[in-house]
């Protein structure tokens, strides 16, 4: 089973090599871990490899073959692939998966199943789903994942072998980003690691888009402290216009702000830290202390919090600029 796409997750590559090699497998299979760490992948991997008809020694698939090549094309008979139709897997879809599985693989001896995101099904589906689980059609095999392990029935998990993911260290995660994006320099794969928490997937998602440049505005914009106040002021007051409009994009933005601080704090303790980026080292460290710094990084949570009360997006977010850009007491506001 080739899993070259995949890094960092031996864990998970072991249970599957195992499986795949003993040929005792379970009747379903949930692969957990956070967004964007390599589950569909893996799972795809590991169904092209029990679906191939001319598999290696070592279990991989042949990548040459009829079934490697439709598994590539989205076209195989016997892959049966369910998604969420808008936010939720519904019942309807589990109904139509049950129907399709009366029926015996159409090219080999295995039909594979394979439905991601099951956290997001409401529980009448769920709970359509478990009787499936409960008595598994023989000759097909049931591959789900899930980003939120929480979020899935306990009577569904206790029916799988789990398969755990889990974010990659920083250093991995950096160099998976720079060999996706070579055009990157290593502080941009370095900071958007640390915005996807250590899953490349997301960091990917997050470079297509565009949140570096929104990330390198923040940083010209706070860090501008050789302004006059007045300007300060003004720059503040556009850009919380500007971000407030677009409520997606709210929780990237407090992350980016959170990591700004991060690593200026870490700088400032250190002097260290290699992403701040350069010509702001100095800037930041003769201008803030440690207690102004805890206090920014305070006022951002606080700024959550009053968004989460439902608080005017654009006013939340001047406050919240005005006191990062020294242009208010830098101790946090009161939601």
């Amino acid at each position: 089973m080739a899993f070259s796409q995949i890094l960092g997750q031996d864990k998970a590559q072991r249970l599957l090599t195992r499986a795949r090699a003993s040929g005792r497998l379970a009747h379903a299979y949930l692969f957990t871990g956070p967004a964007g760490v390599g589950k569909k992948t893996l799972a795809k991997d590991f169904a092209t490899s029990l679906l191939c008809q001319y598999p290696k020694t070592d279990g991989s698939s042949c990548g040459t073959c009829s079934s490697c090549m439709q598994m590539r094309s989205g076209s195989h008979p016997d892959f049966l692939k369910i998604a969420p139709d808008g936010q939720h897997i519904k019942i309807n879809q589990i109904r139509e998966m049950k129907e399709a599985l009366v029926y015996p693989p159409l090219e080999g001896s295995l039909r594979v199943v394979f439905m991601h995101d099951v956290q997001t099904m409401r529980r009448e589906a769920a709970n359509s789903l478990l009787k499936i689980l409960e008595e598994p059609p023989a000759r097909n095999l049931l591959l789900l994942t899930g980003e939120n392990e929480a979020g899935i029935l306990d009577t569904i998990r206790s029916r799988c072998q789990i398969i755990p993911l889990h974010a990659l260290p920083l250093g991995l995660c950096t160099e998976l980003v720079a060999r996706h994006r070579p055009h990157l320099s290593s502080v941009d794969c370095h900071t958007l690691s640390e915005l996807s928490y250590g899953c490349p997937g997301q960091a990917l998602q997050m470079e297509a888009e565009a949140l570096l440049p929104l990330y390198n505005e923040l940083i010209e914009n706070i860090l501008a402290l050789a302004k006059p106040m007045g300007r300060r002021v003004e720059n503040a007051l556009i850009l919380a216009e500007r971000l407030g409009k677009d409520k997606e994009m709210l929780a990237h933005i407090f992350h980016l702000l959170r990591l700004l601080y991060k690593n200026i704090l870490a700088y400032a303790l250190s002097g260290k830290d290699e992403y701040l980026p350069q010509g702001y080292h100095n800037l930041a460290r003769e201008h803030w202390n440690q207690e102004q710094l805890s206090a920014k990084l305070k006022a951002i949570g606080m700024a959550e919090v009053a968004l989460a009360r439902n608080c005017t997006p654009s006013l939340t977010l001047e406050v919240l600029l005005l006191q990062l850009m020294d242009c208010l007491d830098p101790h946090p506001m009161q939601a």
